[in-house]
């Protein structure tokens, strides 16, 4: 909470959702600082800004104004939703489903491994951006489509509902960051929103993978830092 009253979740946003709309470069030096200081936290806002930068790239005005804004306020956070068991790097390979359930929602079921800060009680709700198949999706990467999982359902007044049918099933133990938890997630049917266009899922994960490349190196060089101020 003091993390995100401080403005630090908000910097390079769009000031439509209320962040500053500072430099992609300027935050990217306030979170090598925040990586050097506990790389274990820094994951969980580094993981906010790529899925507002997918929200801000292909998400709708309603899922901006329902989600968007809490994710740059801090008052939520985000999660990067890709790796299955049986696929492992092999996006093409994953076998996660997403039914329509008529009404403009999806039931979104399967398994999903090293999800960084997947589950967390460090903020009300958590916003995963996932990868699944809809029923006629043609095979491999070209068949695969995104998906928005709230933890727990947006009421029409902004207010939190009822919990959301996924949850973590265990634990990955990382070396290093043993504070993150890296959680392998389970889907039962949970409901989830389209982000963006039918099959072009991969191409919209393309802007939250980057984004969350560019931050990965940066933590390189956080922890690069460290060592050399304690060596």
């Amino acid at each position: 909470r003091q993390f995100a009253a401080g403005g630090w979740t908000s910097l390079s946003a769009s000031t439509e959702a209320g962040g500053q709309h500072l430099p992609k470069a300027l935050e990217l030096a306030a979170y090598e600082t925040v990586h050097s200081a506990n790389m274990a936290f820094g994951l969980c806002p580094m993981l906010s800004l790529a899925t507002i930068e997918a929200l801000e790239a292909h998400g709708t005005d309603h899922q901006k104004s329902t989600y968007l804004t809490k994710l740059v306020s801090g008052e939520w956070t985000g999660a990067m939703v890709l790796t299955e068991p049986q696929a492992g790097s092999d996006l093409g390979a994953l076998t996660a489903t997403a039914v329509p359930n008529g009404d403009g929602t999806y039931a979104l079921s399967g398994q999903k491994i090293f999800i960084t800060w997947g589950d967390h009680d460090a903020t009300d709700n958590i916003v995963h951006m996932v990868l699944a198949r809809l029923p006629d999706a043609p095979a491999g990467p070209k068949g695969i489509s995104l998906f928005l999982a709230s933890k727990y359902a947006v009421n029409a007044d902004g207010s939190l509902g009822a919990r959301n049918a996924f949850r973590p099933v265990g634990l990955e133990h990382k070396l290093g960051i043993h504070a993150s938890p890296t959680c392998v997630m389970s889907y039962e049917g949970a409901t989830a929103e389209l982000v963006g266009q039918p099959n072009q899922g991969l191409s919209h994960m393309f802007v939250m993978m980057n984004a969350a490349r560019l931050a990965v190196g940066m933590e390189g060089v956080g922890i690069a830092e460290r060592a050399y101020q304690h060596a």
